[in-house]
């Protein structure tokens, strides 16, 4: 199998920490390592290559980061402008052999059980073998109104659902018959253009241009790129197709959306320290600081997360995460030299 990173994503819900130019993916946080280190690191045991699509902006830290931890003849496709995943795992496929079966991640999630999700892959590079388009699902634990939702009986989808409302939701989480859709799939680079051309022959046939171009000058151009018509994988093909399955999965996964999961994730799998922070009659447990360059006290105050930066200072009330998008765009409108 070839791994194909998919490293888009701006990590609006993590800003300050996250920003244009080092998203959520690229920030070494875990034990000194980014999340994109991470997920190259447990997929190696199953891939034999990487190659990691990537806004150019983004290209020497994503390069050196895969390098340093040991992806020495990683590759990548750099995107002058992102055109959502449909367009980034073209441009992948274009380019592999038609019967390499593509793993394809996100490059922001964090997986706890990587022995649950060994046995996953396996499972789905098996079902792709046979021609098939794979996803891994998972178990939900809660009603999650953010999620992708995938109706299943064994291996087989009965229907995908994206983003329900509370109360179908949770009616979702009751039946048992629904999984949360990961975001990580495979097939055969192949069997995913036959699709695409079937489903999506927009996207397909700019994709193709522009996987030309990048053959012949190592490079894709603005306009190029532009032309593809941006959505997302799961729209343009694996809603429509009747090749799909799915792999259902209990692995620990978190897409570490928020800063109260990437405070649990820290404190659960990484012993995270609260280096220079200082707690005068606060919970030191359900309190997290995040930044290194100044002394931060908190005082009788509990529940919070305190993101300090250069650029600006977040105090975070745990259970708002939520609205850090709402912040994000305001900043957007009005401090956008702070992006």
């Amino acid at each position: 199998m070839q791994h194909i990173l998919l490293c888009g994503g701006s990590g609006t819900r993590l800003w300050p920490l996250s920003n244009k130019q080092t998203p959520k993916q690229l920030l070494p946080l875990f034990d000194g390592q980014s999340l994109l280190q991470l997920t190259w690191q447990r997929n190696a045991f199953a891939c034999d290559s990487v190659l990691a699509i990537v806004n150019e902006q983004q290209v020497t830290t994503v390069a050196d980061q895969l390098q340093n931890s040991g992806a020495a003849h990683a590759r990548w496709i750099a995107e002058p402008v992102g055109r959502n995943t449909a367009a980034a795992i073209a441009l992948a496929a274009f380019i592999a052999d038609p019967e390499t079966i593509l793993l394809i991640t996100p490059a922001d999630h964090l997986i706890g059980t990587p022995d649950i999700y060994a046995q996953n892959v396996f499972m789905a590079e098996k079902l792709a073998a046979d021609n098939h388009l794979v996803t891994i699902g998972l178990q939900p634990t809660y009603p999650e109104t953010g999620y992708g939702y995938i109706q299943y009986d064994a291996y087989d989808v009965v229907r995908f659902t994206e983003k329900p409302d509370i109360v179908t939701a949770e009616a979702m989480l009751n039946s048992g018959d629904y999984l949360w859709n990961s975001g990580i799939f495979c097939g055969k680079a192949g069997v995913l253009l036959e699709q695409l051309q079937q489903y999506a022959p927009a996207i397909y046939t700019a994709a193709a241009i522009a996987a030309a171009e990048y053959l012949e000058t190592g490079r894709i151009r603005l306009s190029t790129m532009e032309a593809i018509p941006a959505d997302s994988i799961d729209y343009a093909v694996l809603e429509k197709s009747n090749i799909v399955k799915v792999v259902p999965s209990t692995m620990e996964w978190s897409d570490v959306g928020g800063y109260e999961a990437l405070a649990d994730a820290l404190a659960k799998h990484y012993q995270y320290s609260n280096h220079q922070a200082v707690f005068i009659q606060s919970d030191p447990v359900n309190s997290m600081v995040l930044g290194k360059d100044k002394l931060v006290a908190l005082v009788g105050v509990e529940n919070v997360v305190v993101v300090n930066t250069p650029e600006a200072l977040l105090i975070l009330q745990k259970g708002k995460g939520q609205e850090v998008k709402q912040l994000h765009q305001w900043v957007k409108e009005n401090r956008p030299e702070l992006l």
